[in-house]
């Protein structure tokens, strides 16, 4: 169900109600009425929502696949640094994994600070 997900996702990105109302410029009472299914947002701010996520909006409305703790996670900091990929169809030598590894703590830095 749509409140399900909604709820899982935000527990899921360590989300707390407030930061996602914020985002959607929305009370935070209104927010929580969507996850207790009291009431349901618009179009505009399920696709909203969708992007806030990074789901589809299929998956927020009509796919019944719910994320569950065997899902694959991976620690992103290990993949860049030790995992096989390609930028522009080119393997990173082990100083550029390190300097793209310091860009996405960085980036994990000033998300905190706008939290």
């Amino acid at each position: 169900m749509f409140k399900d997900k909604l709820r899982q996702l935000r527990k899921q990105q360590e989300f707390t109600q407030t930061e996602i109302s914020n985002y959607l410029k929305i009370d935070q009472t209104t927010y929580s009425r969507y996850e207790t299914g009291t009431t349901e947002p618009d179009i505009a701010t399920i696709k909203k929502l969708a992007n806030f996520f990074d789901v589809s909006i299929d998956y927020l409305l009509e796919n019944d696949r719910t994320i569950s703790d065997s899902d694959e996670i991976v620690d992103f900091n290990n993949f860049i640094l030790n995992g096989r990929y390609t930028i522009n169809s080119k393997f990173l030598n082990d100083k550029e994994r390190q300097i793209l590894n310091k860009i996405v703590n960085a980036f994990s830095e000033i998300r905190e600070i706008e939290r």
